[in-house]
């Protein structure tokens, strides 16, 4: 399969005050190929959040390459890179009073001429977005009247109207409740079938086991470790980065008691 992003011997982590350096993970390799579902796992503070803004160039990486196809992060524009990969993250939209079409109709600019018109090509592909999500019956509603959920939805949406080959999630089960969590990730896991790959980070490891094709687990400590998801939990690489006291993974449920 096709690599769609590539990282090698990558250094994440943050220069503070006085040209010191706050290290999380050093030499860091792996790939993101056409049609995955990659789900980042690590305890709070691991640096997944992190990892995901210093592949996308929102923090500079410390050291390495990162690569989107054959070519190098630091060569792509940022008009280019918007053809390349769409990001969900949590960041709440400031403009609330928008209306759902007119955020999905936002997705289209990296394709807009210089006189900003939409064309017929970019409301097909909206309509196609709307219709995957199933959100036909929110468009004319107003983005702050939407539930945390419904919100998730519409973003999810409007990435995929951005027609990218590679979507990124930060968290994108957080603030919804359990059943809210199960259908979106179900959504998701739909996604790469529509040939579009998956990088998100989450929290619910539960989930990541169940819907992720490949997992990149990192430790606190520094550790990164990569594989799928029967292979890690049967090293014991999930007790290994989650047991804590009396809470235990179990194999064989695949659930922590």
């Amino acid at each position: 399969m096709k690599n769609l992003l590539s990282i090698q011997n990558l250094t994440t982590g943050y220069r503070l005050k006085k040209g010191e350096t706050r290290l999380l993970h050093q030499n860091l390799s792996a790939t993101l190929s056409e049609g995955e579902f990659v789900a980042v796992l690590g305890p709070n503070g691991a640096g997944k959040s992190t990892l995901l803004k210093t592949v996308l160039g929102f923090i500079p990486a410390l050291k390495g390459e990162i690569s989107y196809g054959e070519k190098k992060l630091q060569d792509i524009s940022i008009k280019e890179l918007a053809t390349k990969v769409s990001v969900v993250l949590t960041d709440k939209i400031e403009d609330t009073y928008v209306t759902v079409e007119e955020v999905l109709l936002t997705a289209r600019y990296p394709y807009l001429s210089f006189a900003g018109d939409y064309k017929e090509k970019d409301r097909a592909v909206v309509d196609q977005a709307v219709s995957l999500t199933g959100i036909d019956a929110l468009l004319m509603r107003k983005l702050h009247t939407l539930s945390d959920g419904e919100k998730q939805r519409v973003m999810i949406a409007r990435a995929l109207a951005q027609d990218t080959p590679l979507i990124f999630l930060d968290e994108p089960t957080a603030f919804i409740d359990s059943p809210g969590r199960v259908e979106l990730m179900h959504l998701l896991k739909a996604i790469p079938s529509e040939g579009k790959s998956i990088l998100m980070t989450i929290h619910d490891v539960e989930l990541a086991l169940h819907f992720a094709d490949t997992l990149w687990l990192l430790g606190k400590d520094g550790s990164f470790e990569k594989g799928n998801p029967r292979e890690l939990i049967n090293k014991g690489s999930i007790n290994k980065l989650f047991d804590r006291g009396k809470v235990k993974f179990d194999k064989v449920t695949r659930r922590f008691v």
